[in-house]
């Protein structure tokens, strides 16, 4: 009788998809040594395969079950990623495996199967430490099988595996794709095997039932989301696997955890739709190429695109997916910049809480520790911004924010016309190329008062072209007060603007039935701002009594009005400096192409955008600078500082990967960052995690 094992361990892949894994390769250095320790496992060969593309594991696995006879025992392990398709077959991966095509480049669970059902040796063990390896179980018996009283190793076909078929493995800093240090199911393992720990009862020998027993209760008390698994197949739950030689010290407790399996599956689905965004940020960010639903590869770098575009390939991966799409949507509906910056500290804040939650802290009070450092960090930026004051900074600062010196000049050049208090509006204009145009119009507080008026689902925005504007001084409560008024204007075929103090009831109720032809406005409670925005309409301002018997000539006539949640522009026609108080810029953007065009125009509104925000409230250093700045000010003491921290200094980092370059470098030309923006994308990360540790 002789005993054989064959490891296979893989951490390095090809495939992009396919992170690396550290703990591969110290886990069957480790096993090895303990399988080859006379007063342990007293295997008599231990052959280890480590990084070897999936014709060479197969080869190995024929040679070591082809090989042996009715009296060995021979055990298997398998460390590295498990792939399972929508038909849920699942596949051990080498280091050519592709992603999406498995069968042809991984190892097939029914391949190892057979070769085990065929294997002449009396005891067949095979051990699993890769993620779904419960799925292995398909089809396998368990059987009663009986006890073993002398010194014989047992019969029969078992496997131990490191979770179930719907649960990913763990490595000992998260999850398995994170690749940090060692895998926790073969750390148990190892642990009961080397310190005879998993001897439970006494009898000098660790057999695969008592291993098996051992390792699902230290994993499980270590990780309530990660189940390891026991089948047999005409077996005996008494198969010798080690002599109990070691010292029989059961390994303390870890500190309970407080995170969910929830949380796990939601991390791990962040993870995969922010990568592609990740790679995308900085001046030299790199494009991504993302699998549409189509089925269709499309080359994308914006973060909105990429977001949108983005399909997981687990579907229990889309409830993370989407918390990667809020992140994006949110933060080009605020501020039109940042989306990428918010979504890698966001995914780094989520591994950080991750840890803090493992460690035994508290979510809630991770979350009112959140807002916390939060609130430091919007100190430090207040502390340490300065404000942009020529044209020629706005220039520069229009260019860094879009990529393009054409954009740049432009919004240098327009600044320079209506100041950096001036309202600029972007437009799409037949004529090829950038163009500005300046006309009267106003900008003032006060938005749609109903989601249902947005017309521009991705900047969440109401636009209407060539409409009427309704001016009343007055709260509207009554649809009676506004049905004539819109017969009137619905016979014209254009659509109506109405601005209140309020609309409330079956008035608002009237003008959302007629959207996307209407839109409500919530008004200023400044009578000098009405008459501002009276003058830019040529429109009367009337009072609720008077609604019913307005007339046409009454309203006002705008060109363009463009209605956010927060704030309403309107473009009125054309350019009467001295009757209208306020001056409108219309830049046009022109392109050949409707993808071209959308990709030109979002840049364009993006350093409009930021522009305004610099304007408003000032500078800080970019590339990460001011952010990792930030991260100093944090109490590293304070888990839910440290976790911020620590994720602040990633955009740095990532903007240094994505360029190839030194993130500690000194860079050679000052660049800024708008501290709205900044601000931004960490207020939309910070509340990420906290929507994060909300899961049950």
């Amino acid at each position: 009788m002789s005993r054989h094992a064959l490891l296979v361990a893989v951490g390095d892949y090809e495939d992009p998809r396919l992170n690396a894994l550290r703990a591969p390769q110290q886990d069957v250095t480790r096993l090895a040594a303990v399988l080859e320790d006379p007063a342990v496992g007293g295997f008599d060969s231990v052959r280890v395969v480590v990084d070897a593309p999936d014709h060479e594991i197969r080869k190995a696995l024929e040679n070591a079950l082809a090989e042996r006879d009715a009296d060995d025992l021979v055990l298997v392990y398998f460390s590295c990623h498990g792939v399972k398709t929508p038909q849920q077959r699942l596949y051990f991966a080498a280091t050519n495996t592709q992603q999406d095509r498995p069968a042809g480049t991984a190892v097939a669970r029914t391949f190892v199967n057979e070769l085990f059902e065929d294997c002449r040796a009396a005891g067949r063990i095979l051990l699993l430490d890769c993620c779904f390896s419960g799925a292995y179980g398909k089809g396998i018996k368990a059987s009663a099988g009986g006890s073993v009283l002398d010194d014989r190793s047992g019969e029969g076909y078992v496997v131990l595996t490191a979770s179930d078929a719907f649960e990913y493995a763990f490595e000992e800093g998260g999850l398995s794709l994170k690749a940090p240090r060692a895998s926790v199911f073969t750390d148990v393992l190892l642990e009961g095997l080397s310190s005879g720990a998993a001897d439970l009862n006494g009898d000098g020998w660790i057999d695969v039932q008592e291993l098996f027993g051992y390792v699902h209760r230290e994993v499980t008390a270590r990780r309530r989301d990660q189940t390891p698994k026991f089948f047999a197949h005409g077996a005996d739950p008494a198969i010798r696997i080690a002599r109990a030689g070691g010292s029989r010290v059961v390994p303390a407790r870890a500190v309970k955890p407080m995170y969910t399996p929830q949380q796990m599956v939601v991390a791990r689905g962040f993870k995969a739709a922010a990568e592609p965004i990740c790679r995308t940020l900085g001046p030299l960010g790199r494009r991504s190429v993302v699998l549409g639903e189509d089925g269709r590869y499309v080359e994308l770098a914006d973060a909105a695109a990429i977001a949108e575009a983005f399909r997981v390939s687990d579907p229990r991966d889309e409830l993370g997916a989407s918390y990667v799409r809020d992140v994006v949507r949110q933060a080009r509906h605020q501020v039109g910049d940042g989306a990428a910056t918010a979504v890698v500290i966001a995914q780094a804040l989520i591994g950080n809480v991750l840890e803090a939650l493992r460690a035994g802290a508290h979510p809630a009070l991770l979350n009112r520790e959140l807002d916390d450092a939060f609130q430091a960090v919007r100190r430090y930026f207040r502390d340490n911004r300065r404000y942009l004051e020529a044209p020629e900074e706005a220039a520069r600062f229009a260019t860094s924010t879009s990529g393009d010196p054409e954009i740049g000049e432009l919004v240098g050049r327009t600044v320079e016309h209506v100041g950096w208090n001036g309202t600029l509006v972007v437009e799409e204009s037949s004529r090829l190329g950038l163009g500005m145009e300046l006309t009267c119009g106003i900008r003032f507080e006060g938005g749609y008062l109903s989601g249902s008026f947005v017309t521009d689902a991705a900047r969440q925005v109401a636009e209407l072209e060539t409409a009427f504007v309704l001016l009343s001084s007055d709260e509207i409560t009554s649809a009676a007060t506004l049905t004539p008024v819109l017969d009137k204007v619905a016979k014209e075929g254009k659509p109506l603007v109405v601005v209140a103090p309020d609309v409330i009831g079956e008035a608002l109720a009237a003008l959302v039935a007629r959207a996307p032809g209407a839109v409500a406005v919530r008004g200023p409670r400044d009578p000098e701002v009405f008459r501002r925005i009276a003058w830019a309409v040529e429109g009367k301002v009337l009072p609720a009594d008077r609604l019913q018997q307005a007339e046409l000539a009454e309203l006002g006539q705008v060109r363009k009005v463009s209605v956010s949640e927060y704030e309403t522009v309107v473009v009125a026609h054309g350019y009467h400096p001295v009757r209208t108080p306020s001056v409108i810029a219309v830049l046009t953007v022109g392109v050949l192409g409707e993808t071209a065009l959308a990709e030109r125009r979002r840049r364009l509104e993006r350093a409009v955008l930021t522009v305004r925000l610099a304007a408003d409230d000032g500078v800080v250093l970019g590339g990460g600078v001011a952010l990792a700045g930030a991260a100093d000010v944090l109490d590293a003491s304070n888990p839910a500082h440290a976790a911020l921290a620590d994720a602040l200094r990633k955009p740095r980092r990532q903007i240094a990967l994505n360029a190839g370059s030194d993130p500690s470098a000194a860079v050679a030309e000052p660049v800024f960052d708008a501290v709205g923006v900044l601000s931004t994308a960490v207020g939309l990360a910070v509340r990420t995690a906290q929507r994060f540790l909300l899961l049950g």
